[in-house]
């Protein structure tokens, strides 16, 4: 079976100017070979998130800069806004590039925008599908579709500790943040409270960002995600994806993402049973036409749902090592924009979920508090410009075992080779295995 991908690019870019809007440089190297073999006459990559690491295409390229020192939640942001209110730097390149405004913009995942100083982008975020992203409301899906879930209670932030009491089953309750500042996520809005001094510790990083916080349950166990994919004749379900969420003290540290972890086949299943509810609800509220995540946690009795992020997902960005002809990025723009790829949604998950499976990929990376970092560009690491990252060996790296332990590793050698020594780290246990 052959997603024709291709021919639908092609049908958009031929013979067109072709804009590349978000993220850093490096990030569009495979988007700026595609789109110049289906024909794009020429292309600009305009950069929101900052130079980042890595050297830049072969194109005109103008960068927005960031400061190396915001969180990546900070870099996520300050690129969306440079898609809605693009700085005076940008609309110089993107005259200069394109006096006529005849290009067409394919923008990031996270791109909110339907048009880009007047061009047209291939596929955006609808507002309603943004909304889906709001923390607070999630529990409320997960019963539409019939998910089982952990108990919750939504109230303002001063309510929290109150409410925590009655929802913590012994390892203290996570509060989350609802959506008032926007997008949120890599756990920056999300807290692990045990004790008073967690608990002011959560109010102090939270008073003033938002207006109510979930209260729920920490759930000891492997941090996971299982993607969907939702198309016009269904939802194509994939393999689970382990969350690296480290563990800094009672600090929860998002640090990647892998697909070296399996859980039992029973689990798989219901988080794939899972999955599919979601997306069918989401295919009939919404007309969602996109990939999405539903994250959450498997412990001893099985796997359950923390929250949905209605988007594009690192994980699949994981799994695409296994579909280098696939170029998922792309092919998530062409599915959003109602492009024809010429298979159905159970012949989408057979292909993606049978090589995410073949070839195991993933690793760890981080923003990290040290902006002066050495450069460096290898297989296995990147740094630079206040990012790391480590990419795990399929050969070396066991399948099965959760690989948070590995990560740890990772990061206690950025500690002592690179500066980076904000840990240390622990890993959380995979409580399913004997001798976790």
């Amino acid at each position: 079976m052959e997603i024709e991908w291709f021919a639908a690019l092609r049908r958009v870019v031929e013979g067109r100017r072709v804009v590349l809007a978000g993220g850093v440089p490096a990030a569009w190297h495979d988007h700026v070979r595609h789109v110049r073999a289906a024909g794009a006459s020429d292309v600009l990559v305009v950069a929101t998130e900052g130079a980042g690491a890595g050297a830049p295409p072969d194109c005109t390229t103008v960068v927005v800069d960031v400061d190396p020192a915001v969180s990546m939640l900070g870099r996520l942001r300050a690129g969306i806004d440079a898609l809605v209110d693009p700085p005076e730097v940008v609309l110089d390149a993107l005259t200069a590039f394109d006096p006529g405004r005849d290009a067409v913009v394919l923008g990031t995942f996270l791109s909110p925008v339907a048009q880009f100083d007047g061009r047209p982008v291939l596929a955006h975020r609808r507002p309603d599908w943004v909304a889906l992203e709001d923390k607070v409301i999630v529990d409320a899906l997960w019963d539409r579709a019939g998910v089982a879930r952990k108990p919750s209670a939504v109230v303002a932030l001063d309510a929290a500790a109150d409410a925590a009491a009655s929802v913590d089953e012994g390892h203290g309750t996570v509060w989350v943040a609802d959506a008032t500042e926007g997008f949120n996520g890599g756990a920056a809005m999300v807290r692990w409270v045990v004790d008073d001094a967690t608990r002011d510790a959560a109010v102090a990083h939270l008073a003033g960002r938002c207006a109510t916080v979930r209260v729920m349950p920490f759930i000891e166990g492997i941090p996971c995600s299982i993607h969907g994919w939702v198309l016009p004749d269904g939802t194509a379900v994939l393999r689970p994806v382990e969350m690296v969420t480290l563990r800094r003290g009672h600090d929860l540290v998002y640090a990647g993402c892998s697909t070296f972890w399996d859980p039992e086949t029973r689990v798989r299943d219901q988080m794939r049973s899972v999955a599919r509810r979601v997306g069918e609800l989401l295919r009939h509220e919404v007309g969602f036409r996109s990939a999405f995540t539903v994250d959450g946690v498997v412990d001893a009795d099985g796997f359950w749902p923390t929250e949905l992020n209605p988007r594009f997902g690192a994980g699949l960005n994981v799994m695409a090592r296994g579909l280098p002809d696939l170029p998922l990025l792309l092919v998530h723009d062409l599915v959003v924009a109602g492009e024809d790829l010429g298979a159905t949604a159970p012949e989408f998950e057979t292909r993606l979920s049978t090589a995410a499976d073949q070839q195991r990929a993933g690793g760890t990376w981080r923003v990290v508090p040290t902006p002066d970092l050495p450069t460096i560009v290898t297989t296995d690491v990147i740094s630079g410009n206040g990012f790391v990252r480590f990419t795990f060996d399929q050969a070396t790296t066991p399948i099965g075992p959760s690989v948070a332990p590995l990560a740890c590793e990772k990061w206690a050698w950025a500690a002592a080779e690179l500066g980076v020594d904000d840990g240390p780290f622990t890993p959380a246990p995979d409580v399913r295995r004997v001798g976790s």
